[in-house]
């Protein structure tokens, strides 16, 4: 039974000998309270988290609005302040500019986070120039501006996902303050396709210099969220910043990397709702994930309940003549949805792709897409001898094919 979106279900038959590779979700914690609450008690490579803080410290707390279980690590680390003898008017959550969020704006329990008694929540805008101060300059001599409420804070605690990311290489603790919370221009300058010829563990010019600035601002602590699939948690790390990242990308590695040894016909990815929402950034996500593992002219089918506008990415694929030609021009205008609409077009110009969504069939068709219109067309689509693989969660997975074609 494959599940996609928030409430599809789809279950699926296939003769084994057609199918090469089923890559499924690491196990989900059924206990995240109790998980996190352990995690705080037993930090890596990090003093007893109560003796961590001095009452007077002024604390910023770097909220990434993709995090997995928010409500519960909110809860933890309250509780963690209130042992350390906190004044609550000393502590702001402080959101980055999140590329990958579905929905703007604040989630339900940021919006706790707004109410609770003498704390501040402060969402950056990379657009007001007295958000940012100068830091220093790094070791190329490039300055930093970042967020004033981080360079006035004595203690800065980052929370967050650990994710594969197309730019970063992994996503997660210090990345989660630059570029989201510096200045626009170097927001524009993340904006990226990424790096198809790299892996994760390669080497990023983006997360290396991420890695310095948190080095300059004295970052020392995080909270590492492993996902599981849709919403779920699999695991909660917390303790020094670096540490905590090592251990986390050894983790993300072992769950989440697909290594399949050759290309198939046909690849199945579902699209659960995440933490970041059910859009665009996702369904590319999993369209890309399936474009590395895909023959040249093979299917990719996609099993989600998008409904979301396009963007002026995307809009400018849907106007082009063919999908090769809109890359270069969306590489130019570089528009917030560059990626996603640059993940679609590669992938359509190397694919067959067939998208079950509530979009309308005709906007699905002018983004080279066969649109699937209900479960019916999706099972007479599958009901062939192609040689498959099934990637459910496939917006979390990196691929990496060693047969075949390079794409």
């Amino acid at each position: 039974s494959l599940t996609y979106g928030t409430r599809g279900r789809f279950p699926l038959e296939m003769l084994e000998k057609r199918l090469l590779l089923h890559h499924q979700a690491p196990t989900p914690i059924e206990d995240v309270e109790e998980a996190v609450a352990e995690s705080f008690a037993n930090p890596i490579d990090f003093p007893s988290l109560d003796r961590a803080f001095v009452p007077d410290d002024r604390v910023a707390v770097i909220w990434d609005r993709d995090t997995p279980a928010p409500g519960l690590l909110f809860n933890s680390l309250l509780e963690l302040f209130d042992q350390a003898d906190l004044s609550r008017d000393r502590i702001q959550f402080l959101q980055p500019l999140s590329s990958q969020a579905s929905e703007p704006g604040m989630s339900a329990v940021q919006a706790e986070m707004v109410e609770t008694e003498g704390m501040t929540f402060h969402q950056h805008d990379p657009e007001d120039e007295s958000e940012c101060g100068y830091l220093a300059n790094t070791a190329s001599g490039e300055r930093i501006y970042l967020s004033r409420h981080l360079t006035d804070a004595e203690a800065l605690i980052t929370v967050g996902p650990i994710e594969f990311h197309p730019i970063l290489g992994v996503r997660g603790t210090s990345s989660s303050l630059y570029p989201g919370l510096s200045k626009q221009e170097d927001l524009s300058r993340a904006n990226a396709r990424g790096h198809d010829e790299l892996g994760p563990e390669d080497a990023r010019p983006l997360r290396q210099k991420a890695d310095e600035i948190a080095w300059l601002v004295g970052l020392q602590m995080s909270v590492a969220v492993i996902p599981a699939g849709g919403q779920k948690v699999h695991r909660v790390l917390v303790g020094q910043s670096e540490s905590v990242f090592e251990s986390a990308k050894r983790i993300l590695s072992e769950q989440w990397t697909v290594t399949p040894k050759q290309r198939v016909e046909m690849v199945i990815v579902t699209v659960p709702t995440d933490a970041a929402g059910h859009g665009w950034p996702q369904v590319a996500a999993a369209i890309d994930a399936a474009r590395r593992m895909v023959e040249r002219n093979g299917r990719i089918v996609v099993l989600s309940e998008l409904d979301r506008p396009l963007g002026p990415g995307l809009e400018m694929l849907r106007d082009a003549r063919n999908p090769k030609d809109a890359i270069k021009p969306i590489e130019r205008a570089a528009p917030p949805d560059l990626l996603a609409a640059c993940r679609i077009a590669a992938a359509t110009e190397w694919a067959n792709v067939s998208l079950l969504s509530k979009l309308p069939s005709d906007l699905v068709d002018d983004l080279f897409m066969l649109p699937l219109d209900s479960e019916q067309e999706l099972t007479r689509l599958i009901d062939q001898d192609d040689l498959t693989a099934v990637l459910e969660n496939a917006q979390q997975c990196f691929v990496r094919c060693d047969g075949g074609d390079s794409v």
